[in-house]
């Protein structure tokens, strides 16, 4: 009876850590949109999820961690999945990447309740005592955590550049973008005079083009603090659309010639803008605007 219980807590908890290792970016830009998180937090909260679950996943085979604390923590995991599949919709968390059948909301409550009858059984189980097992209990948990941690941050590293704060400064001063007004103003795209706004030059092409507008997509679903934000393109109409249907970017948006996008982007995609009173107050590159500037962009700090 013991491995009976013990052997599906494993499996799940296995499961669901490289689950979430595989679609990584997929639960950062989930808490995100769901407004659980900023964009600073995200990635560093999915990751020590992972280890967290496997970590306790590997320690019901090993006992290397006192039995309340598992189980505490076990409950702590279930309560989270069951909210998810009760408050969300029917694919929960991943509503809008993954299309799930309607029954994932049950079949994640009855993982749930599998979990919290196994941290129920744990609390009436009896645990070792003594100082060299909480000795070797520490050793093999801080052992465990390595074992997953290197290659985690291997396979889906975090990049010191992306939480640096970037004290921009305008590279290109004397652009002229009264075009780029007159167009909006062409499209009923109002632009306070007194207020900065945000452009966005995108190559529907370009790989870092589509990254960042899912980026920009997902911040203003989950929030709308935001100033005006107006995607430039370069290409014709049916790329554009294209691209903000699959990228699910929702933004205003005009298209330009060739020749003034490179005027004002320059060679280097995707470039962003901040202006006001058609003058530049910011520039970034595709680098430069990073998670630490996307959470100034939204307030999300």
């Amino acid at each position: 009876m013991n491995w009976l219980i013990k052997l599906p807590v494993f499996f799940i908890l296995i499961f669901s850590s490289i689950f979430k290792l595989i679609y990584l970016e997929y639960f950062e830009l989930s808490l995100v949109e769901k407004g659980l998180s900023n964009w600073f937090y995200s990635s560093i909260t999915i990751h020590i999820l992972i280890i967290i679950e496997f970590v306790l996943a590997t320690s019901i085979l090993l006992k290397s961690i006192h039995i309340k604390l598992i189980s505490l923590s076990i409950i702590l995991l279930s309560v989270i999945y069951s909210s998810d599949a009760l408050l969300s919709n029917s694919s929960g968390m991943f509503s809008n990447y993954f299309v799930l059948p309607f029954y994932y909301k049950w079949i994640v409550l009855v993982i749930s309740s599998i979990l919290a009858f196994f941290s129920i059984w744990l609390i009436k189980s009896e645990d070792e005592k003594g100082p060299n097992k909480r000795i070797r209990s520490i050793i093999i948990n801080l052992c465990l955590t390595l074992v997953i941690s290197i290659p985690l941050f291997v396979l889906n590293p975090i990049f010191i550049d992306d939480f640096q704060k970037n004290e921009t400064s305008v590279e290109k001063s004397n652009l002229d973008w009264s075009a780029i007004y007159q167009t909006c103003e062409e499209k009923n795209i109002i632009l306070p005079p007194e207020s900065e706004v945000f452009f966005a030059f995108f190559s529907t092409s370009c790989y870092y083009c589509n990254k960042g507008a899912v980026k920009l997509g997902v911040s203003k679903r989950g929030h709308s603090n935001s100033p005006t934000i107006v995607m430039v393109f370069p290409g014709n109409k049916k790329d554009t659309e294209a691209f903000i249907e699959r990228n699910h970017c929702d933004f205003p948006y005009i298209r330009v010639s060739k020749d003034d996008f490179r005027s004002l982007a320059g060679n280097e995609f995707p470039a962003f803008f901040k202006v006001k009173d058609k003058k530049e107050t910011n520039y970034y590159t595709g680098r430069t605007f990073n998670l630490r500037e996307l959470d100034n962009l939204f307030q999300l700090n």
